[in-house]
């Protein structure tokens, strides 16, 4: 059985369908606690995409430290702050507790994910897809994936190669997650 940090990837904004897989729990890493915010137990948390709909009051969540120790708590209350939300969570009631979760990774089992409709996804479901050209070529496998405020942007690598690919309709031609599998149609340049 995997490890719990090796089943955690990262969660985006955008989203697709779930796993159909039942026999193992997944995991889903939202951000991280950064800092405490007053003395009564509060934290900052810096999700890894906003906005954040799974992290919301009455949602168990797994805290990872460092050290791969695991805790499970539940979210009492959330709300915005600059480029944050200040999470409070049940039992954590004084700044010392909460200093005792700082640097901590938020994660949520897969199926506390919202629902999403058909043709989004979430950024973990692409990490490790293959890419090719619409010729066949082989490009590289995704490794990570972000919002540029334009639009996604996969980063692609192979061996020592990296490249940032725009999903846009012109180069995206398909995605298929179940498949496993991407294929664009490279712009003159894109993959220099």
């Amino acid at each position: 059985m995997q490890s719990l940090r090796a089943r955690i990837a990262k969660l985006s904004s955008k989203s697709s369908k779930r796993s159909e897989t039942k026999s193992e729990t997944h995991f889903v890493a939202l951000g991280r606690l950064v800092n405490t915010h007053g003395v009564r137990g509060e934290m900052r948390f810096s999700p890894y995409a906003l906005p954040c709909p799974t992290l919301r009051v009455g949602v168990t969540v797994f805290l990872q430290g460092k050290e791969g120790d695991v805790r499970s708590l539940m979210v009492e209350s959330v709300r915005p702050h600059a480029r944050c939300l200040l999470v409070r969570f049940q039992g954590i009631t004084s700044v010392e507790q909460a200093q005792a979760l700082r640097a901590m990774t938020v994660t949520v089992e897969e199926q506390a994910l919202p629902p999403l409709p058909d043709g989004e996804f979430y950024y973990y479901q692409l990490i490790g897809l293959p890419v090719f050209t619409t010729r066949g070529e082989f490009i590289g496998a995704i490794a990570q994936v972000f919002f540029s405020g334009g639009h996604d942007i996969l980063i692609v690598q192979r061996g020592e190669k990296e490249y940032m690919i725009p999903v846009t309709e012109e180069i995206v031609r398909s995605l298929d997650i179940p498949g496993r599998r991407v294929v664009i149609e490279p712009l003159e340049g894109l993959l220099e």
